[in-house]
């Protein structure tokens, strides 16, 4: 009985150890080194600098229309209440303005959502064709690097100005160079 619970145990700890160490050997991955050529963008200035879509100002746009059709709804209902209407009718008018609300509401987001989709593809394809007309193997935003930021903007090529032209922006100082963020 003995030498079963130890063989066990032994069996046990063999396969715990053959599987901790196959998981940590798929883990323990070495880089192989290879060559990467970076380039690096500030996308606050590019959104700044061209006529990118106006999915920003349609979507604050709407959000002003949809205070502004609530504040309508409100004063209706108002209005209802001032005038003695009926719990009834008073249940029915929230209830329509409610609905009429919501259907806007959800509207107006997919409109701003599909122009929020319309703006990122043409940002990603200006971006690869600077990529291309660089011969870069990788562009980022420069401000969205969590980690080897100093690396990437000490060794890559700032290509902001690049980006901003082939969105049909106007060059800028700043874009041309020297809007180094860290």
């Amino acid at each position: 009985m003995r030498k079963s619970i130890i063989g066990s145990s032994l069996l046990a700890s063999i396969l715990v150890a053959a599987t901790v160490c196959g998981s940590a050997m798929a883990q323990n991955k070495t880089a192989t080194p290879s060559t990467v050529k970076i380039g690096y963008f500030n996308l606050a200035l590019v959104k700044a600098t061209t006529p990118a879509g106006d999915s920003e100002s349609l979507k604050n746009n709407a959000e002003g229309q949809l205070r502004r059709d609530i504040e309508t709804g409100q004063k209706a209902i108002e209005k209802a209440k001032a005038d003695k209407k009926s719990d009834v009718e008073l249940k029915d008018m929230v209830k329509q303005v409610q609905t009429e609300l919501a259907a806007k509401q959800q509207a107006l987001a997919q409109i701003v959502q599909q122009a929020t989709l319309q703006d990122t593809q043409r940002l990603v394809g200006a971006v690869s064709n600077v990529a291309k007309k660089k011969g870069l193997d990788l562009i980022v935003d420069a401000n969205s690097v969590y980690a080897g930021g100093k690396q990437v903007l000490d060794n890559g090529v700032d290509v902001t100005s690049d980006v901003v032209e082939a969105m049909g922006g106007k060059k800028t100082a700043e874009a041309a160079g020297g809007n180094k963020t860290e």
